[in-house]
């Protein structure tokens, strides 16, 4: 059972942050994935602990280990960090559902079952 359940107004209030925290979620994933240190630090690993390229992956992981933190923190689950797909516990007529936000949307409209991801959201 989730820790914090939002209402409408509490998921609305978290908009702005998330405007911020949810690009870099997105954009340092990517730049892990397609960082070419990588290669590097495991080539050099053996060697030497891999220099300088082992402390720019490690200062990435780090920033994306915090941020993610930051979401279980707030209870919030991220879905897609590619297009900023969340959902926030919430509870609508007694049971637990999903309020659903994507990074594009001005405000927190939708919502879905728990059981049935996006592809269920409705209008609030």
């Amino acid at each position: 059972m989730p820790e914090k359940f939002y209402s409408v107004a509490e998921a609305n209030a978290l908009i702005p942050s998330l405007r911020s925290l949810l690009p870099r979620i997105r954009e340092t994933q990517q730049a892990l994935a397609q960082d070419k240190t990588l290669a590097r630090v495991r080539e050099k690993a053996a060697h030497n602990g891999g220099g300088q390229p082992g402390r720019h992956l490690s200062e990435m992981t780090r920033t994306l280990e915090q941020d993610l933190h930051q979401l279980e923190e707030w209870g919030i689950v991220l879905r897609d960090p590619h297009i900023g797909l969340i959902d926030f516990f919430h509870r609508r007529e007694g049971q637990t559902v999903f309020l659903c936000w994507k990074l594009d949307e001005s405000a927190v409209e939708w919502w879905h079952p728990v059981d049935t991801g996006v592809a269920g959201r409705q209008r609030l």
